[in-house]
């Protein structure tokens, strides 16, 4: 399991760096430390990276491959150059001294929001954005998806009690769903930008992490 672990967090880097580098990427933000919500609790790490704006925005929902692609396939855990999107990292710390992690208990479950915002619009023939021709697509408390089994409970407490030290959190990403709009002739649609606030962890009902949530406010843009 922990071979298919490294295998994945290789290909997530490798995707993020090939994201980052194209045409149509955004760059990504410094991690933000979130203090425990009570001494001597759980802290953690939030990394908000791995954007993907459109331009031009030529979505296709049902490509699952190409430059329109919209469609997730198996084991595909990253924004598409079609739809756009976010990815979401988290590291949780001084989760070992934990009491209910020592008794060694388990369950509870995580989950990841965040309120989007994106802008759209048309390019002139020179190659200017329409102002005239923009509107903005709002989404607040949107969930973000986990990537593989890492978000797990389980999964996570088990890696924390196989090594003495390190630390790791539960990864998602965010692969939007297309937005149809129409350019006038000679113009270009493009996603203009992208504005991500409030990216929120939350964990329910953990004998070790308890009911708390972790929010990086932002806001972080794309």
């Amino acid at each position: 399991m922990r071979r298919v672990l490294r295998e994945l967090l290789v290909l997530l880097v490798a995707g993020a760096g090939l994201v980052l580098a194209g045409p149509q990427a955004a760059y990504a933000h410094g991690p933000v430390e979130i203090p425990a919500n009570a001494p001597g609790g759980v802290s953690a790490t939030l990394t908000f990276g791995g954007a993907v704006v459109p331009q031009p925005y030529t979505p296709d929902p049902t490509a699952y491959f190409g430059p329109n692609k919209c469609q997730l396939i198996y084991h595909d855990y990253s924004p598409t150059p079609g739809c756009g999107g976010f990815t979401f990292r988290t590291e949780l710390h001084h989760v070992r001294e934990q009491p209910g992690f020592a008794e060694g208990l388990g369950g509870g479950s995580f989950a990841a929001h965040a309120d989007t915002e994106r802008t759209f619009g048309c390019l002139d023939g020179a190659g200017a954005f329409r102002w005239d021709t923009a509107f903005v697509v709002r989404t607040e408390e949107t969930p973000l998806a986990p990537v593989y089994y890492l978000t797990d409970m389980s999964y996570l407490l088990s890696e924390f009690r196989a090594t003495a030290s390190g630390d790791l959190g539960p990864p998602y990403f965010l692969n939007f769903e297309a937005v149809p709009f129409t350019c006038p002739a000679g113009t270009t649609p493009i996603q203009y930008g992208l504005k991500v606030t409030n990216l929120r962890l939350s964990v329910t009902g953990s004998p070790v992490f308890g009911t708390q949530s972790w929010t990086a406010a932002g806001p972080f843009y794309g």
